[in-house]
């Protein structure tokens, strides 16, 4: 039994392998290669005492990261901050803080002016800015990486599916131009994170669907007006035929994340432009986000139950644009 949870714990999906593929491949002595290397190494079947020999570590070093995975993903593995350096911040703070918040003098972002405000450098700021694409003076052209064709301006979170083989994040296009989110309140971003961190599911909608192909039909039930946008964690994930038939039926939009940003970073950030949050967004939004999602894809995995949050069901208003 002990075993077997250990097998679940460090199941891993295909875009965090690829991730610690290239974290792995280095001096695997020591540091981050080593810890991806133990992970990869336990998640082929191995036991935590066949992973030390197999590495020239110990037993207790392979045990700790194992750990350290199932309960912070990926991330878990970086360097922790010691003191007299400066805190790791997610690069979903750091797009949230630079589109939903202005410098407390007014006007724009600068690169020095947001690493100030969160206490990391302007030149991780502008890294993360180049990686996604983002320029501060022009936010409403702002694309999320892996759907170029969705503009954010007016876009509508409107459901999110975790499985122990999928994960999905479904976006409505905005039905015309105005600001950044949803007006309403069961989109709130408070029940979104409950619904993701709770070990039974929970939404607006008094269904829950228990599957894949019940959460898609939930989705362009509750959407039947407009064009829905789907953001797969992997090629898998939207090459199966119920995401297949799904897109066919309602000519609905589906594409694949990207290796990096990971689906998770971009699922945090979707959901905090899309979502209404009360009050000055915190600095770390992106991270709490993230972490709900981690957390709701640990939950999915050890329960063997999806993980998910639904929008409440919107009355059509027009014909379907295609």
């Amino acid at each position: 039994m002990g075993q077997r949870a250990q097998e679940r714990a460090i199941a891993i999906s295909p875009e965090e392998r690829k991730i610690l593929l290239s974290l792995s491949d280095g001096d695997r002595r020591g540091g981050e290669p080593l810890r991806a290397a133990i992970v990869l190494t336990a998640a082929a079947g191995l036991s935590q005492a066949e992973t030390a020999r197999r590495l020239a570590t110990t037993p207790p070093t392979v045990a700790t990261w194992l750990r350290r995975y199932a309960e912070e993903g990926v991330p878990g593995l970086r360097d922790r901050v010691r003191p007299g350096r400066r805190p790791r911040v997610r690069d979903a703070d750091v797009v949230l803080r630079t589109l939903t918040t202005v410098p407390p003098g007014g006007g724009v972002w600068s690169s020095r002016a947001l690493g100030v405000e969160l206490g990391v450098s302007n030149g991780t700021v502008a890294r993360v800015w180049r990686r996604w694409g983002l320029r501060p003076a022009e936010p409403a052209g702002f694309r999320l990486p892996g759907l170029p064709d969705l503009p954010l301006a007016g876009a509508e979170l409107v459901g999110l599916h975790c499985d122990p083989r999928d994960c999905l994040l479904a976006l409505a296009a905005p039905a015309t131009s105005g600001s950044v989110g949803s007006d309403d309140p069961a989109t709130d971003l408070g029940r979104v994170v409950a619904a993701l961190t709770s070990s039974v599911p929970a939404g607006p909608t008094a269904a829950s669907p228990p599957s894949l192909g019940d959460f898609l039909a939930a989705v362009a039930e509750g959407r039947s007006h407009g064009r829905l946008h789907l953001l797969a964690a992997g090629d898998r994930t939207a090459r199966r035929p119920a995401v297949r038939a799904w897109a066919a039926r309602y000519g609905h939009q589906v594409r694949v994340a990207p290796i990096e940003p990971t689906w998770t970073e971009l699922a945090a950030v979707a959901a905090g432009l899309t979502a209404p949050v009360s009050g000055r967004p915190a600095a770390d939004l992106g991270g709490r986000l993230v972490a709900a999602l981690q957390e709701g894809w640990r939950t999915a995995w050890f329960s063997g139950q999806p993980c998910h949050w639904l929008a409440a069901h919107r009355p059509a208003g027009g014909p379907p644009r295609r």
